[in-house]
């Protein structure tokens, strides 16, 4: 009895810290279109492209920047530390750890270490439902808003959040999926940077 209610409360750990990709709702997908045009407000972004990863090296993707210029996954991380972080508008493990990506994001300001979101919201609307949602959360890194390509080429995604943290070389060193904390964020990002 005992041990099937610690393996139930296990369960329920799991899957309370983490949004289940089953929750998104899909409204229709809205992309950056085949001849590499796509739309962008402040800094969100639609994707544009992505490459396949080699081995433990991150896929190189592409969206515009808040002036419009095209901007690549390895121009964006060339000599540093970064974390890519997938979450939607919509999970509330993702939005409960915003904030602490907002702080990291503004420590870290100047420094060789970057924070991007993934969100992979599918709405009609979908640039202006994740700009707004990332104004009012204060969310001042890039956003990309993936149109599953992203999310394929890593792999594919089981739940949100999940973290991707990169090294200097462009390698994956470290995945964590659900809901993390600042101490924990700082810390593995820390020890990558070293």
């Amino acid at each position: 009895m005992f041990r099937t209610l610690k393996i139930g409360l296990v369960a329920f750990a799991f899957f309370a810290s983490g949004c289940s990709k089953s929750s998104e709702t899909n409204h229709g997908n809205q992309s950056a279109t085949a001849d590499g045009t796509g739309k962008y407000v402040d800094n969100v972004s639609e994707i544009i492209s992505v490459q396949k990863g080699t081995g433990t090296h991150v896929p190189d993707f592409s969206w515009f920047d808040e002036n419009g210029k095209k901007v690549t996954f390895a121009e964006f991380a060339k000599d540093d530390v970064v974390l890519i972080n997938f979450w939607a508008t919509w999970c509330g493990p993702c939005k409960e750890e915003l904030p602490d990506l907002v702080a990291l994001n503004d420590e870290y300001k100047g420094k060789n270490i970057k924070i991007i979101g993934i969100s992979i919201d599918r709405d009609a609307n979908v640039l202006s439902l994740v700009h707004d949602f990332a104004k009012q959360a204060s969310m001042s890194y890039p956003i990309v808003i993936d149109n599953g390509d992203l999310e394929s080429a890593f792999g594919g995604i089981r739940g949100i959040p999940t973290s991707f943290f990169i090294d200097k070389n462009g390698n994956i060193v470290q995945k964590m999926l659900g809901l993390q904390t600042k101490e924990i964020f700082r810390n593995a990002l820390t020890h990558i940077a070293s």
